[in-house]
C-alpha cells in the first residue's frame, strides 16, 4: 500500500479491522529516520570502545557528528508544533545542535571531560527521543510497523547491517595504516 493511502489494518483492536492513513515518509524524513537509526547503533560502539582519541574513534565520532547534526537540523523542516511531542523533539533538536557542537570544540580544545559529558548526553537525547517517537502510536514508525512489521524488520536489519558493516571497514582501514606506520617506525 503507498505511502498516505486508506487501507486495512489489523491492530490489536479485538479482531475488528480498522481503516487507517499512514503517514507518508518524504525523503527529508526517511533521511531523517535512518541517520537516527545509524546513530543509534554508532553511539554505543563510541562510547564503549577503547581506546579513545585513535583514528578509529575520531572517524567514527565524526560521521556520528554529521548524523546527528543532520537528524536535530532537519528535524526543524517537518513536522509542527501541535502536540508536546513535538515541541519536546523540537527543543531537544535545537539542545543537540549545541551540544554536539560544543562536544567538538571541547575534543579539540583537548578538554576530554567535557567532551565525552556533551557527547554522552547527546546520546542520552537520541535515545530519549527514539522512546518518544515510538512510544506515540500514531507517529510514523511505530504506525509503519503495525501495517507493514516485516517489511519494517527488514529496514531496521539492513540499518544494522550498514551501521556494522561501516565499522567492521573502518576498523579494518584504520587498523591497516595504524600497523603499517607503527612498522615503519
Amino acid at each position: 500500500m503507498p505511502a498516505g493511502q486508506i487501507g486495512p489494518c489489523h491492530p490489536p483492536t479485538l479482531g475488528r479491522s480498522v481503516v487507517v492513513v499512514l503517514p507518508a515518509w518524504t525523503f527529508l524524513i526517511a533521511t531523517h529516520a535512518m541517520a537516527a537509526a545509524l546513530s543509534l547503533v554508532l553511539g554505543p560502539f563510541q562510547i564503549i570502545r577503547r581506546p579513545k582519541g585513535d583514528p578509529v574513534h575520531r572517524l567514527v565520532g565524526r560521521c556520528w557528528a554529521v548524523l546527528m547534526l543532520y537528524v536535530a537540523a532537519g528535524s526543524f523542516l517537518f513536522g509542527g508544533y501541535d502536540t508536546a511531542i513535538a515541541i519536546f523533539l523540537r527543543v531537544l533538536a535545537a539542545w543537540t545542535l549545541c551540544s554536539v557542537t560544543l562536544g567538538i570544540v571541547m575534543a579539540r580544545r583537548g578538554n576530554v571531560r567535557r567532551h565525552r559529558g556533551f557527547m554522552i548526553g547527546t546520546y542520552v537525547g537520541l535515545v530519549a527521543a527514539f522512546v518518544g517517537v515510538v512510544a506515540v502510536h500514531t507517529r510514523r514508525v511505530p504506525a509503519w510497523f503495525v501495517v507493514h512489521p516485516v517489511w519494517m524488520s527488514l529496514v531496521t536489519v539492513a540499518i544494522i547491517a550498514v551501521a556494522s558493516l561501516f565499522l567492521a571497514g573502518v576498523e579494518a582501514t584504520t587498523g591497516r595504516r595504524q600497523r603499517a606506520l607503527a612498522g615503519s617506525r
